[in-house]
C-alpha cells in the first residue's frame, strides 16, 4: 500500500513539473515575442481604426483679429491615428470675408490632412453664395476640391459647372479665392447663355 502510495506522488510530481515546464515554455515564448515585435509601431498604429470620433460638429475658426473666418460643420467625424487624417461625413462649409454673406461649400465626404491645412473634399461638391435677396446668385457643382482655409482658397483639377440665373458654363478645373470673390476657370472652357 506504502509503494502505491509513492507511485502516486511520484506521478503527481511529474504532472506537477510538466505543467511547470509548460508554462515556463510559454512565458519565454511571450517575452521574446514582445522584445522582437517593433516599438516604433503601436499596437492601435497598425490596424486602420478611428481613435476618437465626433456627431455633430461644428469647428468655428477665427482669424488674426478675432473676426469669424470660417466654419466647418460634419455630420460625424472619424480620426485615425495611422495616417493622423480626419475623415469627415457630409462636410460644410462658411468661409466668411468682407462680403455680406458668406460662402457656402457642402460636400458628400471629406479628409482634413495630418497638418489640418488642406480639406479635401470628395463626392458631389456645391459652392455657392448668396445674393442680397438671399438666393443663390450662382453655384458651382464638382466632383474633388481640395481647400485651404487659412488661405481662403479652393482648386479641383476635375471637371466644373457654374450655373447662374441665366447662364452654365463648364471648365476643367478651377481655382476660387473667397477672399477677393474671384473664380477662375483654368481650362476648356465652354458657356451657353439662356434667355429667359
Amino acid at each position: 500500500m506504502m509503494a502505491m502510495a509513492r507511485g502516486y506522488l511520484a506521478l503527481g510530481r511529474a504532472v506537477w513539473m510538466a505543467v511547470f515546464a509548460v508554462m515556463l515554455g510559454a512565458g519565454s515564448f511571450w517575452v521574446w515575442h514582445v522584445l522582437t515585435r517593433d516599438p516604433a509601431v503601436a499596437p492601435s498604429a497598425r490596424r486602420h481604426a478611428p481613435d476618437y470620433y465626433l456627431i455633430d460638429m461644428v469647428r468655428h475658426t477665427m482669424d488674426r483679429n478675432g473676426d469669424l473666418q470660417n466654419v466647418l460643420m460634419a455630420d460625424e467625424v472619424y480620426h485615425y491615428p495611422d495616417t493622423d487624417a480626419t475623415e469627415l461625413s457630409r462636410p460644410r462649409m462658411e468661409i466668411y470675408n468682407d462680403g455680406a454673406s458668406p460662402w457656402q461649400v457642402v460636400a458628400e465626404r471629406g479628409t482634413i490632412k495630418a497638418d489640418a491645412d488642406l480639406i479635401v473634399l470628395h463626392g458631389r461638391v456645391e459652392i455657392w453664395r448668396l445674393d442680397d435677396a438671399g438666393e443663390r446668385e450662382f453655384e458651382i457643382l464638382t466632383s474633388e476640391l481640395r481647400v485651404f482655409p487659412k488661405v481662403q482658397y479652393a482648386e479641383t483639377d476635375n471637371a466644373a459647372t457654374i450655373k447662374s440665373l441665366n447662364s452654365v458654363t463648364k471648365a476643367k478645373g478651377l481655382r476660387a479665392n473667397f477672399e477677393h470673390n474671384r473664380v477662375e476657370l483654368r481650362e476648356r472652357v465652354r458657356s451657353r447663355i439662356e434667355h429667359k
